[in-house]
């Protein structure tokens, strides 16, 4: 069983892309160790859906969940918003790929796939754990803690700035703005519940 085309040129890019490790991230789907382990998920995925494992359910779903740990795991340490965490999440990331690659030899054994079908989604794995471990050995760096600590420093020091922004503010009351108010209150006519303010009598009589 081959591989299909797109997978094959999804593989490729990955494979030859330059290493760009944290440059340009605003959120974890830019992160090239999320998207290589995505190319790998969907690979598996797709040639399980060509029935490479038929009708061996166990065996196909302990694959499924190791290939889609990775993503989660690198989407789960980038929201942690600190280093060390991220490179824990990265480690198990590396360690779900690595299951995955021998899980990958059962089918081979079975005659599920081919040898060749195997080295190709090996390939997929391999680009992977080169992003992954990049990702982890930059988190990992004195630079990256020393960075991550002084991000943290500034916005504690900017905490009471950002609070004081935050809060509401009330419009002061101006001597001119009670004038007008006790004025107001004056220009109301004092009516009771249930009564009507008195009018003069007209002292002309109506037209018969």
């Amino acid at each position: 069983m081959r591989l299909p085309n797109v997978i094959r040129r999804i593989s490729a890019g990955t494979r030859h892309a330059p290493q760009r490790v944290m440059r340009g991230v605003q959120r974890f789907t830019d992160l090239r160790a999320w998207q290589a382990c995505t190319v790998y998920k969907k690979a598996i995925y797709r040639l399980i859906e060509r029935g490479m494992y038929g009708n061996d359910w166990k065996r196909r779903g302990q694959l499924e969940e190791s290939v889609a740990g990775p993503p989660d795991h690198i989407a789960e340490g980038f929201g942690r918003f600190n280093p060390p965490d991220f490179a824990r999440f990265t480690v198990m990331a590396r360690a779900s790929l690595m299951e995955s690659q021998s899980q990958l030899h059962d089918p081979v054994d079975k005659r599920y796939i081919t040898e060749e079908t195997r080295l190709q989604l090996d390939a997929l794995a391999g680009a992977a754990l080169e992003e992954v471990t990049g990702l982890m050995e930059y988190l990992q760096s004195p630079e990256t803690l020393r960075n991550a600590r002084r991000a943290r420093e500034r916005r504690i020091a900017s905490r009471p700035e950002r609070l004081a922004k935050r809060a509401p503010r009330s419009e002061p009351r101006t001597p001119n703005h009670e004038q007008r108010t006790a004025n107001s209150e004056a220009r109301t006519p004092n009516t009771e519940p249930g009564t009507e303010p008195e009018h003069e009598q007209s002292t002309e009589n109506p037209e018969e």
